[in-house]
């Protein structure tokens, strides 16, 4: 199914490469010893004979046909499934949560809210039972069928989701990239907790199972203490495989990911062998999927090479899915392909236009801008985007991402060992990045590949003139005068949702793309055109 993981595909889809509940084999020592035969009372006795009595594999990952309502439900509700090594125990994972507030938050609701996910309110009298648990948008509880114990699994809408807010109202939008997530932090708060002296099993198993009577939730007497031993484990055994990757990445800004460094990673794990890092973290904002159906390679530098069907899943490998997953559940890349190639948007500009000023803008556009980022119809669907990578010697943009694709990672992302040989993508450095797709592009603020630049008014500002140090009130309505995200004085106390923003931070410089900027008095009738789309 995949050539993998190749790799940083996956920042076109979701970020959940680092997402933590994605470590277990939480159950393998009670997992059946066939896929057809059920647990037996001395399985958890032995370890199984096979990597096959690890799995897992719930109804609803059952896909017999691709179909865009399979792909639909992947996206925004189940993901790609594997629960044992993308999931956690659902009463292992309220334990953790109340036991450790400090990092946690102590409720579900704090946790949504302090790691930047987007929330939905519990609806105790609804069908759906992610609602009714008041789980946020893009976690979902998947039914093991060997012990009857639900899962906590991500989809992609977890980072590709988000609320998008403007003065006077807002909206929910499935495909956008999720400014204000902190995956990277949440990781290291699992992480410090699994190093904690009181992480241990007398003192979250009571706990879990008092959680579980209290919320109803299934918790089987016979497979509890297997369960929570090899959670436990499992998560301080991260500590020591993630702790280079952690110390890199801590403290980076939210609706933020270092992709490639998280894809050695597992590279790395995969192939036992150590991959390395560049010198500098590749940063790259979470992306947006808007542009899935004109799109060719689906990474921000365009390296990794294949059909979208296969790309499209690539990122769940190192979401902790296996190979041998997605090669049983052949399905599930073409479906949700099918899904984001027709993805639904009713998303226009809630402020004035002067219409007068965006035809002659979208006439500047065409003639100066089109080349890179494509012509669009009047609903703001591009009408003839070909995908193409523009050198950084031309863009003049930070290097940092594209840097970060060393020779050793692209020897490794291409070794036939991960994919049965059957090289169905092919990853390559590029030294250079991929316009995007524009549709929509009013509420995609930040922009650029590590969300450098705040605004379209400052895409519009000479590069040298940029301001270097700001602070992005990342919870609050959208700055619709200037097209992007809110700013404050960075000389003021941060408050909740804020972060500050500097240039200098490696990976961060706001120089390059001066295009819009040479363009003087036009560029305003051009940032006029482009909230039609």
């Amino acid at each position: 199914m995949i050539r993998g993981p190749a790799r940083y595909a996956g920042e076109m889809k979701r970020c959940a490469l680092v997402l933590v509940p994605s470590l277990l084999a939480a159950c393998a020592p009670v997992a059946r010893e066939t896929p057809s035969s059920p647990p037996r009372s001395g399985d958890a006795a032995r370890p199984p004979a096979t990597p096959r009595a690890f799995m897992s594999d719930p109804a609803e990952y059952a896909i017999d046909h691709p179909s865009e309502e399979a792909g639909e439900a992947i996206f925004m509700r189940t993901g790609v499934g594997d629960p044992y090594r993308t999931g956690i125990p659902y009463p292992v994972f309220l334990a953790l949560v109340a036991a450790y507030p400090d990092e946690l938050g102590g409720s579900t609701a704090a946790l949504t809210a302090r790691f930047g996910f987007t929330p939905r309110p519990a609806n105790a009298g609804g069908d759906e039972r992610d609602a009714r648990e008041g789980l946020p948008i893009g976690l979902h509880l998947t039914t093991d069928p060997n012990t009857r114990v639900p899962f906590v699994v991500s989809s992609c809408a977890l980072c590709h989701a988000e609320v998008v807010r403007w003065p006077g109202g807002e909206q929910l939008v499935y495909g956008i990239g999720n400014k204000r997530i902190r995956i990277h932090a949440y990781d290291d708060a699992l992480a410090k907790i699994a190093a904690r002296p009181d992480f241990d099993k007398a003192h979250l198993a009571p706990l879990a199972s008092k959680l579980a009577r209290e919320r109803r939730i299934e918790w089987p007497g016979e497979y509890r203490d297997t369960i929570v031993d090899a959670t436990l484990r499992a998560l301080r055994e991260r500590v020591t495989t993630r702790a280079k990757l952690l110390d890199r990445v801590r403290g980076g800004l939210p609706g933020r990911v270092a992709a490639i460094e998280s894809f050695a990673l597992v590279l790395g794990q995969l192939l036992g062998r150590d991959v390395g890092f560049a010198p500098r973290v590749g940063w790259t904002r979470i992306p947006d999927v808007i542009g899935f159906a004109s799109k060719r390679t689906l990474s921000w530098d365009g390296g990794a090479e294949g059909s979208p069907d296969v790309l499209v899943v690539d990122a769940d490998i190192a979401a902790g899915a296996r190979i041998e997953w997605l090669f049983d559940h052949p399905w599930q890349g073409p479906s949700v392909s099918a899904f984001l190639r027709h993805l639904p948007r009713d998303l226009r500009f809630p402020g004035p236009i002067d219409e007068a000023l965006a035809k002659r803008g979208k006439i500047t556009f065409e003639k100066n801008c089109a080349k890179c980022h494509g012509t669009y119809h009047e609903d703001g669907r591009a009408r003839s985007y070909v995908e193409r990578i523009v050198p950084l010697m031309r863009l003049e943009t930070d290097a940092a991402r594209a840097e970060a694709v060393t020779d050793a990672f692209v020897t490794a992302a291409n070794d036939p060992k991960l994919d049965r040989g059957m090289h169905l993508v092919r990853t390559r450095r590029t030294d250079g990045y991929v316009p995007p797709v524009l549709t929509s592009i009013w509420a995609r603020a930040p922009y650029g590949h590590a969300g450098q630049w705040p605004s379209l008014q400052v895409i519009a500002t000479r590069p040298e003139a940029r301001p270097t140090r700001f602070v992005v009130h990342a919870a609050a309505p959208l700055d619709l005068e200037r097209v992007g995200v809110a700013l404050g004085d960075a000389s003021q106390p941060l408050a909740d949702g804020d972060y500050l923003q500097d240039a200098s931070a490696p990976g961060f410089s706001a120089g390059g793309h001066p295009f819009l900027a040479e363009l003087g008095d036009d560029a305003r009738a051009v940032i006029e055109y482009l909230k039609t789309l």
